[in-house]
């Protein structure tokens, strides 16, 4: 059983004395609650679970485990499936008492503090009909998913949540505050805008915010196989038809109400019904087996993908600064993998990936709940950025593929990574951006949304020409990198030993 011995947890202890701390340790009451993640494939038994209230607690946590030299990693939303939140035998700094969400109406800004979830920022700027550019599901954590990209249903009308964040107070590998943004520490806000996680904990955030005064229409809508060819031609339209206020998602899962793989549709449209009916009319016509698309408050959008094993609460909540409920959580064992397609789709390549994703999920029935989904959100607002503007180095004429595979055997772990891993590296590979004629990555970017990668990706395949400057940053900002459960990014005087 991994620990941190006594003499370290009572060091531990006295340097958080005084304070509202909550360290808990193998044994203690709620220690096996305190490291339970989103994927059950990423538990592990952790040296320390500590609970933060304030950010000089975290400062001082962060602080401990550099001096120490003690493994350590930040919980924020802890739905990472790679691990990243979680560290055997070491220090999780657990932010989830730290949700507090601050609108500024006037000047459209939005704070929020580093254990937020995007539940809590849709909430809390739907009082003043704003909207932050964030993720498309609203149980996971703000920081992580904005650190690393941050697409949203808004990506279209305003880009990435990185080209919306206005500056980022960070807690350095030293135990350190400071605040960065493009006038301090510029270099740093650079690097933390698509790599944040591997420079300091993101203790707090603050957000343009966009005007949203208006419902939206929004939804899910389930097709049987014989339509994917309908849907298809559709997707190879879609650039065409957007003005930046729609999206377009399209995948493949089980359903009970079909025999085979379904395809399952997913419609956004930033505006009216009717107008929103005929954007999408030939969608629609394909007659779908469900339909659940309809009008919806901006605030309740990003809830309707939630996985069915994440209990979400919402309340109606007034006031400037409000605090939401730590999110009950539990479900099987997850691997998250992603790749990007370009446009036009072969329609004889999708539906052999669909005739492999069905395979799957026929011989691994516990597997029924993964998901397949082609990403169609209008891409012209984030290529606008240049991919050498911030670290985030994906910004080209592609869309993400993401895939959540779900299963409960732990011994069927490596089997279903694999098969994950080559249908995901298949569709990359024949469709992606890489394959296209003169493909150059300085100008069109790797293609790889780090938000979706693999552990095991190389860093040079995720950050392409980025890397070498974020090398040199790490020396400057975390030499003994302290932050490295991510993608582990090392200094560059290490990378060159």
């Amino acid at each position: 059983m991994p620990f941190l011995p006594l003499s370290t947890i009572s060091n531990l202890r006295k340097e958080l004395e005084g304070t509202h701390v909550e360290i808990l340790t193998w044994g203690c009451d709620g220690y096996e609650d305190g490291i339970k993640q989103w994927s059950d494939s990423c538990d592990e038994q952790v040296g320390a679970v500590v609970r933060v209230r304030t950010i000089d607690e975290a400062a001082a946590v962060v602080r401990f485990a550099g001096c120490h030299q003690i493994p350590f990693t930040t919980r924020s939303g802890g739905y990472s499936t790679t691990g990243a939140s979680t560290i055997r035998g070491g220090i999780v700094l657990d932010l989830c008492n730290l949700r507090k969400v601050h609108v500024d109406p006037v000047a459209e800004v939005l704070t929020a503090q580093g254990g937020a979830l995007w539940e809590d920022i849709d909430v809390a700027a739907a009082q003043y009909r704003l909207a932050v550019v964030g993720s498309t599901l609203n149980h996971i954590g703000v920081a992580g998913a904005t650190l690393g990209g941050g697409y949203g249903w808004l990506t279209g009308q305003f880009g990435l949540a990185v080209d919306n964040l206005l500056w980022a107070r960070m807690i350095l590998a030293d135990g350190s505050v400071i605040t960065t943004s493009e006038e301090q520490h510029p270099d740093l806000f650079w690097a933390i805008r698509g790599a944040g996680q591997s420079f300091g904990v993101a203790i707090e955030l603050c957000f343009r915010a966009h005007k949203q005064n208006h419902a939206v229409f929004a939804g899910t809508l389930l097709f049987s196989a014989d339509k994917l060819r309908g849907i298809v031609h559709f997707a190879n339209q879609f650039e065409t038809l957007t003005d930046g206020k729609q999206g377009f998602w399209f995948g493949f899962t089980a359903s009970r109400l079909l025999t085979e793989c379904a395809i399952l549709v997913v419609v956004f449209y930033n505006g009216n019904q009717k107008d929103a009916e005929r954007f999408f009319s030939p969608v629609f016509s394909l007659e779908p087996v469900v339909n659940e698309a309809h009008m919806i408050p901006y605030d309740s959008l990003n809830g309707m993908l939630n996985a069915v094993d994440t209990m979400t609460r919402r309340r109606s909540l007034g006031g400037f600064d409000i605090i939401l409920p730590v999110d009950e959580n539990v479900g099987p064992r997850k691997s998250l993998r992603g790749s990007n397609v370009t446009l036009p789709l072969d329609s004889n390549l999708i539906e052999s990936i669909f005739h492999e994703f069905d395979g799957i999920l026929r011989e691994f029935p516990q597997a029924r709940e993964s998901t397949l989904f082609f990403e169609l959100l209008p891409n012209t607002q984030v290529a606008k950025v240049p991919n050498n503007a911030t670290a985030f180095a994906s910004r080209g004429p592609y869309y993400n593929v993401s895939s959540i595979f779900r299963w409960h055997d732990p011994h069927l772990d490596e089997r279903i990574r694999s098969l994950q891993t080559d249908l995901v590296n298949r569709i990359g590979t024949i469709a992606g951006i890489a394959a296209q004629p003169n493909y150059d990555m300085s100008k069109q970017g790797t293609g790889v949304y780090a938000n979706y990668a693999a552990s095991d990706l190389p860093n040079e395949a995720i950050f392409g020409n980025n890397l070498p400057r974020l090398r040199q940053l790490k020396k400057k900002y975390d030499p003994h990198n302290i932050f490295r459960k991510w993608h582990n990014i090392k200094a560059f005087i290490d990378a060159q030993g």
